[in-house]
């Protein structure tokens, strides 16, 4: 949850400072590439441990990842959108 307050203290940000609309994913994107490598450790470790071990794709196997850490780039990307939508419809 920290990671969607997070974001929206940046889209809030944005919002105030008028900045154009890919600034609002900026923290969304950092937190999907945080999450990826995060989910290559999770199948590192479930397949041998070593990194040789591991193919290009092993941040995507479905199996290395968890609730938790697909909320915690999906609640922000959410954030995001909404603060987006929010700044078209109302400013």
């Amino acid at each position: 949850m920290i990671h969607a307050l997070i974001t929206l203290v940046w889209c809030a940000g944005c919002v105030l400072a008028g900045a154009p609309w890919p600034f609002y994913f900026w923290v969304p994107a950092f937190y999907i590439g945080r999450e990826i490598a995060q989910s290559e450790y999770r199948y590192i470790q479930a397949h041998g441990g070593k990194r040789a071990n591991c193919p290009w794709w092993c941040g995507f196997v479905p199996s290395a990842w968890t609730l938790k850490s697909l909320l915690d780039w999906a609640l922000p990307l959410a954030v995001s959108l909404a603060a987006l939508g929010a700044k078209f419809v109302w400013l």
